[in-house]
């Protein structure tokens, strides 16, 4: 009996980590399932077929409880000022692109031109090309910066899933945020999960690994696009210190679309991330019901201002996250949003032209 309470205790998530004290907050690690199906279509010459499969991945997570018991945390240390607990809280919008990138990197290996997602059914020819771009980019590009990472949880599945569904590419995922404690989050996950981790330098320095070989590396920065201190560009991340097979980048985000007036400054963010010969494409994730009313055409605005393209699509939300397993639904709890309904999203891929 007291072999299967220990089994029962161990599988049981999430599971404490700290307590939290004067220089961390309290932690716990959790097990959160990315699981997707049934909206891939498969074209050959004679028709269009549905793939009917299942994609999973259990990603384990660092975090805060809850994001109450990060606010009290920041009471408590009297870090009030400026602290912001919404880092510390899986969002819809991540768990979507996560979704996406997962079933982007399933298509590997696949012709360009024999898939199409669902959802990209009422886009026209243009747009529908720009979306299968962007998708063969996120297969083959060598360095994935996930901005406004908060948790990393897209950063991170992206990471997981390559290892398994596109290994032969050998990539960096880097995580840029303005919240430390956030990052110090995100590089424990990374850990947990078995992925190499390394500063960002233009030193060749040792990777320190896991149980896996570095395929992928994750890597981190204090980041702040609003700040000119600290507002990190593509030469700051030292791509060309690196041996890579390419040194181009495709940036994630979700949620990053608070203000109508900082658009400006975000679109430019975007583009000084992206390797400034070649250019790239953006994926960004934002609640179908914008958290701040104009942002999204502020921000298409400034990205053709700025000579770049925007195509914005509705994803659909899995039932049951995707997946059914002996008959228990793993929806889980993030998929509703802060208003108490299932969260919709949409997905705004952008796309800089090189200088």
């Amino acid at each position: 009996l007291l072999t299967m309470i220990v089994a029962t205790s161990a599988l049981s998530y999430p599971r404490p980590l700290h307590p939290g004290g004067f220089s961390l907050p309290p932690m716990v690690e959790d097990l959160i399932p990315i699981a997707t199906s049934k909206i891939i279509t498969t074209t050959t010459d004679s028709d269009s077929q549905p793939e009917d499969v299942i994609l999973q991945k259990d990603l384990l997570l660092v975090r805060p409880p809850d994001m109450e018991s990060l606010w009290e945390w920041y009471a408590y240390t009297k870090r009030q000022t400026d602290s912001d607990p919404s880092w510390g809280r899986i969002w819809p919008t991540a768990l979507s692109l996560a979704r996406f990138t997962l079933q982007s990197l399933h298509l590997s290996g696949k012709e360009e031109s024999s898939i199409d997602f669902d959802f990209t059914s009422n886009l026209n020819e243009q747009e529908r090309a720009l979306v299968k771009q962007a998708i063969k980019a996120l297969q083959t590009t060598s360095h994935i910066i996930e901005l406004g990472c908060g948790l990393g949880l897209a950063g991170l599945s992206f990471a997981v899933s390559a290892a398994t569904e596109s290994p032969n590419v050998k990539r960096t995922v880097t995580f840029l945020d303005r919240e430390p404690y956030a990052l110090h989050c995100v590089m424990a996950s990374a850990s947990i999960n078995n992925l190499a981790t390394a500063p960002i330098s233009s030193e060749k320095g040792e990777v320190v690994v896991g149980s896996t070989a570095p395929l992928i590396t994750a890597r981190s920065s204090i980041d702040d696009w609003t700040n000119e201190g600290h507002n990190i560009s593509y030469k700051d991340l030292q791509f060309n210190a690196l041996d890579y097979d390419n040194e181009q980048t495709i940036i994630l985000a979700s949620d990053i679309l608070y203000e109508p007036s900082s658009m400006d400054s975000l679109a430019a963010k975007l583009r000084n991330l992206l390797l400034p010969n070649d250019g790239g494409y953006v994926l960004i994730t934002d609640p179908q019901k914008e958290r701040t009313s104009g942002c999204r055409s502020a921000l298409v605005k400034s990205v053709k201002e700025m000579g770049g393209e925007v195509v914005i699509l509705p994803i659909p939300q899995p039932t049951n996250n995707g997946i059914t397993m002996t008959n228990k639904a793993m929806m889980v709890e993030s998929d509703v949003d802060i208003d108490g309904n299932l969260a919709k999203t949409v997905l705004i891929v952008v796309h800089f032209n090189g200088a």
